[in-house]
């Protein structure tokens, strides 16, 4: 049977599907095997420092392709004008390194693809 078995309002895929990854936390992060459009999930990596939490999630769709979202929560300045340079700053910032890490480049060498 290729289509996906309906009980109700949720969905089970049927099990010679791929299992979940190592990494997929399952249980009610992944949804690859409950909905039609689910994908595998990590449980969020959470890192605590000085100046905010980095928070980072893994993700695999049902065609096999992984990305992450990465969440970042910093206080601003108390001056308006203050916190939205801050903001506009670590967005461009942001932009940069993800170009710099996830942008063209020699991907056989393990370098920035």
């Amino acid at each position: 049977m290729t289509r996906a078995l309906t009980t109700g309002q949720r969905t089970i895929r049927p099990d010679r599907e791929k299992r979940c990854p190592d990494w997929c936390a399952r249980a009610h992060h992944c949804t690859a095997r409950r909905l039609p459009g689910g994908e595998h999930a990590s449980r969020p990596e959470v890192w605590v420092t000085d100046v905010g939490r980095f928070i980072a999630t893994r993700y695999r769709d049902q065609a096999g392709r992984d990305r992450v979202e990465l969440r970042v929560v910093l206080d601003l300045a108390d001056d308006e004008q203050v916190a939205q340079a801050q903001a506009r700053h670590l967005l461009a910032v942001t932009r940069v390194v993800v170009d710099r890490v996830f942008g063209p480049g020699d991907q056989a060498a393990g370098g920035p693809r």
